[in-house]
């Protein structure tokens, strides 16, 4: 029989906190500025080893298609071997001298990568089909804007300069493994949603004033766990009462991306609405160092460590104007990008036959 689902709700992948939330299957590059701080700053105290696998995907680092030998310990990854298998017929790989066959291979990348892959692929057909009945064609020079537009966003997120952020976005696109196809795919994706929703971004005086407040007025830098339960959050809550640190305890219990940072987010400004008002709240009246009460989310519970209270910087909004009216607009189109993709999503028919791929598609949804 078939494994057939449609999809509701969006994959883990951004902040659960975030209210426009970064599905899987188009990685928005718009909502990591976070991650990219905090790995800039960890970078810059000489902090190794704790690089997450961050949302964003990057640009400007397009990968080698040269001939290249990599090695690690025993292991030889050949570059310059033809990289597109033949079923049945080829040898994608051997084990001391001895040939991997696709049949033993198959299953084994079914389970562990076939449900993202087939999301993607699902993806890519369904916004081929809508370019295709609206007539968008998406050209050399679209994909070329949105690399420049991620380089771009990354640059400003950790003020790094160009040789660094190409560091960087290598370092990204390896934990992410976009190789040629993966990448320029997710390039071609963002290019047709951007132009779907072209129509319905509206850059108002609120909306400027909003952004000019987020940016520049008052923001508190603190920490998050958050759970599914409130048994786990009462357990959680306990243990950091207990004197417990923070970071540990966000790494064993916390369900939210930043757990691999130990709970560390960017500022958030209370006008924020991506951010749950209930958090917000909360972090208007803690002192630094105190701890919140457990606060309902839409995705179960956190808990939240004011760390320090950030005043306004004092920049007049007349001074940053076209910069404020620009992250309106990419705000805009990142929502808008993202509540399509799900109705888009959401009208698909998936059936998986094969028990492999039907297995890592129910861990990708039990996540």
């Amino acid at each position: 029989g078939s494994f057939k689902r449609i999809r509701k709700d969006p994959c883990c992948g951004s902040s659960l906190l975030t209210g426009a939330s970064v599905p899987g299957w188009i990685v928005n590059v718009l909502e990591s500025q976070s991650d990219i701080r905090t790995f800039s700053a960890r970078s810059a105290l000489g902090i190794s080893g704790l690089f997450s696998l961050l949302i964003v995907i990057l640009a400007g680092c397009a990968a080698s298609t040269g001939s290249t030998e990599t090695r690690d310990g025993r292991l030889i990854i050949r570059a310059d071997r033809p990289h597109t298998p033949i079923l049945g017929t080829s040898t994608p790989a051997t084990i001391d001298g001895v040939p991997v066959s696709w049949d033993e291979l198959l299953p084994i990348l079914s389970e562990s990568a076939g449900g993202a892959a087939l999301e993607e692929l699902a993806f890519d057909r369904i916004l081929g089909r809508e370019a295709e009945r609206l007539g968008i064609v998406i050209t050399p020079a679209d994909t070329q804007r949105e690399e420049a537009l991620l380089a771009e966003t990354i640059a400003q997120a950790t003020g790094s300069d160009a040789a660094m952020t190409e560091r960087l976005l290598l370092d990204v696109r390896r934990a992410r493994n976009l190789g040629p196809s993966r990448f320029a795919a997710l390039l071609k994706r963002t290019a047709i949603l951007r132009q779907l929703v072209a129509n319905d971004v509206h850059i108002t005086n609120a909306a400027v004033e909003q952004m000019h407040r987020i940016r520049h007025g008052v923001r508190y830098q603190c920490r998050l766990i958050t759970v599914a339960t409130e048994r786990a959050a009462d357990t959680v809550r306990h243990r950091l009462l207990e004197g417990e640190p923070f970071g540990e305890i966000a790494a064993e219990f916390s369900t939210d991306s930043s757990a691999q940072r130990g709970g560390i987010i960017e500022a958030i400004s209370p006008a924020d609405p991506t951010y749950p008002s209930g958090i917000r709240a909360a972090l208007r009246i803690l002192d630094p160092g105190e701890l919140s009460p457990i606060l309902a989310i839409d995705t179960g519970y956190a808990i939240v460590r004011l760390d320090e209270r950030l005043e306004p910087d004092g920049i007049a909004i007349d001074d940053v104007r076209e910069e404020l009216e620009r992250a309106v607009r990419l705000r805009q189109e990142r929502l808008a990008m993202n509540t399509l993709g799900q109705r888009l999503l959401e009208g698909a028919d998936i059936a998986i036959f094969d028990p492999h791929l039907a297995q890592s598609w129910r861990y990708r949804r039990d996540r």
